[in-house]
């Protein structure tokens, strides 16, 4: 049986795989295959066989299986695939809550259910497609009991700041994990909120990354040079950046957010339907001071550039749009700033790929307890899940692109004969992409597809396959071209 394309596609990610024995290597291969086919499938239809679902569950188990080595194939083809190239790396963290682990080993999330957090480095091509390219770094983060700050809220930053095993380590290690792997591009790195650390500034600029990060606190500043040549006393930023006139105007099309579920987060996330803003972009240099709590392995300041972005005229009842980026990038003329705002823009993608984890490859869902076993699944989740972002994200960006870029023919043919919507005869990515969210579920007068529909459409589309080449080929020689 030949293999469609989407699986061959998937398959060449984990190409040269070295698990230490050339048995679990081709055993892993076979678990690649299978998921690729049905990534939202349970273990036990995706396997086909009880063998098959042994030998799955096997790999995955094996304490000489770890996630690194089934991960590195992929991020090697990513660094390829990057080589001479300017690419965005958008870091961030997401929670996996596992309701049917034990939070002995998993530990807790924030809510106080048993998970784990993933911090991921997802690695965006910066031509204006955002084509996900692949996963640069991946750390994990078990909390052993229910709040991480249990106990710990009134401690100083002079303490926090010092201890080894803190979580805000995490950002650091991913810039500076995919700015290894990457050596032969030009990477720029985006984070969000969590990211505002005088010590990953400190690091990045020593290093001369670029990056573009947006700010959480309002930090001692002052401007980077009076007009006079004379320094100025040290304020307030947002005082400062908010006196500089609007240089570029923008209508931005902001997503529908539905706010977040734990109370903290509430106010840096609240809930606001989709709507189109208008932005306003001012930019000038800072010179941020060290706070008090870091000592002089630090420098005593940095000089960064800083752009606002604010919304004009917000629907009433909705909070305006206020962002603050820090950023290495040049911003003497307006095409700069809008660049270093796209760049930030960029970070959306990672929210999607989130999604295509958890919705389109159900890996909460996935009934494994032990911890191995899980990082391992995540291993192999990670390309699929870019794949699977790929294919949508190209019937987003580039919507006249031909179908046979994500799908195969067969699998055109087919769904042309069960699609509820017409397929034209030479129909676009866009064109296939919301037939098969018709037969998974999605109407068309209710949006864009979401990843639950796309994902019961692909389900579907692959088991039609199978029964239309049972049909044709009764013998079992299947050809998926």
């Amino acid at each position: 049986m030949r293999k469609s394309r989407r699986t061959q596609t998937v398959g060449r990610e984990f190409e040269g795989v070295d698990l230490g024995h050339v048995t679990r290597s081709a055993r892993l291969m076979k678990v690649v295959d299978a998921l690729a086919r049905q990534p939202a499938a349970s273990f036990p239809k995706a396997a086909g066989s009880d063998i098959e679902l042994e030998g799955l569950y096997r790999i995955l188990s094996n304490p000489h299986t770890e996630w690194q080595d089934i991960i590195e194939p992929h991020q090697r083809k990513t660094a390829e695939r990057c080589r001479g190239n300017e690419v965005v790396v958008v870091h961030d963290t997401t929670e996996f809550q596992l309701s049917h682990a034990s939070p002995a080993e998993v530990g807790y999330l924030q809510t106080g259910k048993p998970g784990f957090y993933a911090h991921v480095s997802l690695v965006v091509s910066a031509d204006g497609q955002r084509r996900p390219l692949g996963v640069a770094g991946l750390k994990t983060l078990f909390r052993a009991q229910r709040s991480r700050h249990r106990g710990r809220r009134n401690l100083s930053g002079s303490f926090t700041t010092r201890q080894p095993d803190r979580e805000s380590l995490r950002w650091e290690a991913g810039v500076t994990a995919s700015a290894s792997l990457l050596k032969g591009a030009r990477p720029v790195h985006v984070a969000d909120r969590e990211a505002d650390s005088y010590a990953l500034f400190a690091g990045m600029q020593a290093r001369a990354d670029r990056f573009v990060v947006r700010l959480k606190h309002d930090r001692s500043a002052r401007a980077a040079q009076a007009a006079d040549g004379q320094m100025v006393e040290w304020s307030r930023l947002k005082g400062l950046i908010g006196a500089e006139q609007a240089r570029l105007q923008r209508d931005v099309p902001l997503s529908a957010r539905r706010g977040n579920a734990v109370p903290v987060g509430k106010p840096a996330h609240p809930k606001r339907p989709a709507r189109l803003a208008k932005l306003q972009f001012a930019a000038t240099a800072i010179e941020l001071r060290r706070p008090r709590y870091f000592g002089t392995e630090y420098p005593a300041s940095l000089t960064l550039n800083c752009v606002r972005v604010y919304e004009v005229e917000a629907p009433a009842g909705q909070e305006p749009v206020e962002w603050l980026l820090f950023t290495s990038e040049p911003i003497t003329s307006p095409d700069d700033i809008a660049r270093v705002v796209d760049f930030y823009r960029t970070r959306w993608v990672i929210e999607e790929y989130f999604k295509a984890l958890k919705s389109g490859c159900i890996y909460e869902e996935r009934q494994l307890e032990s911890r191995h076993a899980l990082l391992n699944a995540l291993a192999i989740f990670l390309p699929i899940a870019c794949h699977m972002l790929w294919l949508r994200s190209r019937a987003q960006f580039a919507p006249d692109a031909p179908a046979t870029e994500v799908l195969t023919l067969t699998q055109i043919l087919v769904l042309r004969a069960v699609a509820h919507r017409p397929v034209p005869a030479n129909p676009t990515a866009r064109d296939v992409l919301l037939a098969v969210a018709g037969i998974g579920g999605h109407l068309k007068n209710n949006g864009e597809p979401g990843w639950a529909s796309i994902r019961h459409g692909l389900e579907r589309l692959l088991d039609f396959e199978v029964g239309w080449q049972a049909a044709r080929n009764p013998s079992g020689n299947m050809d998926q071209s």
